[in-house]
């Protein structure tokens, strides 16, 4: 860990002057002795819940450390949907498109706002935006007032981002898309198929509603340790759907690691490391992908449901094996569970005593079968193919060393993975913060590269784990617990920030050793449009009344008081009725109904901040109907004069175009053609023309002889030869011929021009 110069040192980014936090510290839940996780991040972004007004503050940190702005505007996320239970962890979804809302009576799925603007802000840096919100399985809930939800995780292989899995006390898993119910898969034997007496025989029941016997049943299983108390999702591996035969991500190492592995190592120290390669696993079109999911039972049993995101009815793997088998199985107050994709996969198993173990999930060369015998006979539990092998075990100080009494002390261990590291996690409880760093993860990455010569050669884990108490928040017994209320990871720069019960809010940053860097050369390894109603209509649909109802009613039944009427009680005892009767009335009526009071106040409240939201919405779009009225009027006043504009433009350019088409020189090629065949015909009707002027002359010329021969013929009579007489005849005739010709000729020359 390191601190930045010329800040607080315990708070590197500083974040406390941020106004965001000024009004989270103003808005703490009433309940803050209990570990929770009320701040997120998410790439640029941090979320804060809001426990007072029910809403979501969220701020882009990145730019408000850039800007180094203490009033750096925040923004405020509001669910359309009210909740009907205390939130007690907000967790993004894998792209950031949700954000769920989640508590022990429920789970509300809030649909985050789309994002855009210079600070990469939500709607461009608007400060109240109402998102819609699904109350998940609402009613569920409210009818059966002793489940809880214990856990919550994205799925990783959602092609929406919006498959979210959440372990239930009743042992049972519930895939939901969004607000969508999509599977049920069963982890462990249900209260509903058992007697309260534990008597190992499964009995008939109609379902597990609210009835008391429901509640017996479920303190019978938590009292035995078999119910589920936290899951987590391994790295995918593909089955073939022809044969049993699995490809997997975790099958890559030597088996001389696993014979080394069953020899018993195990070693006890501070903590461990791992580095992440996994690629996707490659599948044909008659394969499947399996998401192999980790399930800790409170006995500190692991059992293993293969699943895909759409497998219906899972295989129920287990209880799976622990090597070197130890008598108390590694924990009978198991209670969390973290996988670190790792290669094998890296599981982590956390007690509320403050120890952790560090195992390695190895698959069995051989599936051993044995005989499993359940209260449930209709859960079926088929044999573990995987074995989990104990490298070390860390136990983490729960307060101050050297206080005899914080070694006593005990709570829940929260854990979480480091994304930028793959060998360092974190626990998070009670009485501060843990980080852990992992070695083996990073010496078996390299021992899977090696060739098989230096496989001998090499040494596996001859280096010790290190735990590192970053933040202490207990130091006496007798102290009041300043519980951690949100832990979250920022990036790039690389730091945590903390929230804890007191209202301080704790930024470090962080250093990792140099041999821990990833490897830049090495590759690293799914909003759906849900059928749900609208957000009015699932608010008209709010059982409200219910909720109240079920707060109000009383979980204990006091028996009518028949005294003996002959002697009067002593003072002593009328006192001792008396106190017990109050005392009865303050713990287990007065306090039901004060939180009956506290949930309609804060129901009110937010009410009325949604309705005053809504309001101003309604404001702005008012203005903004009338600035898009004025504006149409205005636009359509425009587009008028335009179109009169453009028609005496169309007008006066279909003008010039005529014009300028009887001003071409040259036509088209078919005028052209017709032009030159008019001019070839006006040629020949010249010459033709000119020909009938010459053929008249002569004929005038002829008739002019004609007329004089004619004239002296009269005078004199001359007698030709018959001979020659003939011939001048049909040289006459001749000419005639010719000159009739002519005639039609022209005749059809003067019709082809008039036709023209």
């Amino acid at each position: 860990m390191a601190t930045s110069n010329g800040m607080d040192s315990t708070d590197s980014f500083g974040f406390n002057g941020l106004k965001m936090f000024e009004v989270a510290r103003e808005c703490l839940p009433d309940d803050r002795k209990r570990t929770q996780n009320l701040l997120e991040s998410k790439d640029d972004m941090l979320f804060v819940w809001n426990a007072k007004n029910c809403c979501v503050l969220s701020l882009n940190w990145m730019t408000a450390n850039a800007k180094k702005d203490e009033r750096q505007k925040y923004q405020t996320l509001i669910p359309s949907a009210p909740q009907n239970f205390t939130v007690e962890k907000i967790l993004p979804s894998t792209e950031a498109t949700f954000l769920a809302l989640a508590g022990p009576r429920g789970l509300s799925i809030l649909e985050l706002p789309r994002r855009w603007g210079p600070n990469g802000q939500y709607q461009d840096g608007k400060e109240c935006i109402i998102c819609r919100s699904f109350n998940v399985d609402e009613h569920l809930f409210i009818e059966n007032t002793n489940l809880d939800i214990l856990q919550i995780r994205w799925h990783p292989a959602s092609p929406t981002d919006s498959y979210i899995l959440a372990l239930l006390s009743d042992n049972s898993i519930r895939v939901y898309d969004v607000n969508s119910l999509r599977h049920v898969w069963r982890v462990g034997l249900s209260p509903s198929h058992i007697n309260g007496g534990g008597s190992g025989r499964p009995t008939a029941t109609s379902g597990a509603g609210p009835a008391g016997g429901v509640s017996v049943k479920l303190a019978y299983l938590s009292s035995l340790g078999d119910t589920a108390v936290d899951f987590d999702i391994a790295p995918p591996r593909v089955v073939s759907a022809s044969a049993n035969t699995v490809s997997s991500s975790t099958t890559t190492l030597l088996s001389t690691t696993t014979t080394m592995m069953r020899d018993g190592l195990s070693t006890t120290a501070n903590a461990g490391s791992g580095k992440e390669n996994l690629g996707k696993p490659k599948k044909s079109d008659t394969d499947k992908v399996e998401w192999p999911i980790v399930i800790l039972r409170g006995d500190g049993n692991v059992y293993i449901l293969c699943a895909g995101i759409d497998t219906d009815r899972p295989k129920l793997q287990g209880p799976i094996s622990i090597f070197p088998q130890v008598d108390d199985n590694y924990g009978l107050d198991s209670c969390s569970l973290v996988v670190i994709p790792s290669l094998p996969p890296t599981i982590i198993i956390a007690e509320s005593t403050g120890k952790t173990h560090h195992a390695l999930l190895l698959e069995e060369e051989v599936p051993t079968e044995r005989s499993l015998t359940e209260l449930d006979s209709s859960l079926v539990i088929y044999p573990s193919e995987w074995y989990l092998q104990v490298l070390e075990t860390v136990e983490l100080e729960l307060g101050l060393a050297g206080v005899d009494e914080a070694r006593t002390y005990s709570c829940p261990i929260h854990l979480k993975r480091d994304l930028l590291n793959e060998s360092r996690y974190f626990a998070y409880h009670n009485a501060g913060l843990h980080a852990i760093t992992l070695d083996f993860t990073r010496q078996l990455s390299q021992f899977v590269e090696m060739d098989e010569d230096m496989c001998e050669k090499y040494p596996l884990f001859n280096t010790q784990s290190r735990a590192e108490y970053v933040v202490c928040t207990k130091a006496l017994q007798k102290m009041t617990t300043n519980a951690v209320l949100g832990f979250a990871l920022l990036q790039s720069p690389a730091g945590i920030i903390l929230q804890l019960a007191s209202g301080q809010i704790v930024t470090l940053d962080l250093i990792s050793d140099h041999s821990l860097i990833r490897d830049w050369k090495v590759k690293p390894g799914g909003k759906s449009n849900s059928a749900a109603d609208s957000p009015m209509k699932q608010f008209l649909k709010d059982a409200f009344q219910d909720r109240i109802q079920s707060i109000l009613k009383s979980g204990t039944t006091q028996p009518i008081l028949k005294l003996d009427k002959s002697a009067e009680p002593t003072p002593q005892e009328s006192f001792e009725l008396l106190t017990q009767a109050t005392r009865m009335l303050r713990e287990h009526y007065f306090v039901k109904h004060e939180k009956a009071r506290q949930e309609i106040e804060r129901r009110v409240h937010v009410l009325k901040l949604l309705k005053e939201q809504q309001l101003s919405e309604i404001d702005l779009l008012q203005q903004e109907k009338q600035q898009i009225r004025e504006t149409a009027e205005r636009l359509a006043e425009n587009y008028e004069d335009i179109c009169d504009k453009q028609n005496a433009l169309f007008k006066r350019a279909q003008e010039v175009v005529r014009l300028a088409t009887l001003r071409l020189p040259k036509g088209s090629f078919s005028e052209r053609k017709y032009a030159e065949m008019i001019e070839k015909i006006a040629t020949a009707t010249k010459q033709l023309q000119k020909n009938v002027n010459q053929a008249k002359q002569k004929i005038a010329a002829q008739q002019v002889q004609i007329d004089q021969k004619q004239k002296a013929a009269n005078e004199r009579i001359v007698t030709l030869p018959r001979k020659q007489e003939e011939i001048i005849k049909q040289i006459i005739g001749d000419m005639n011929a010719q000159i009739e010709g002519f005639f039609k000729d022209i005749k059809k020359m003067n019709n082809i021009l008039n036709l023209a």
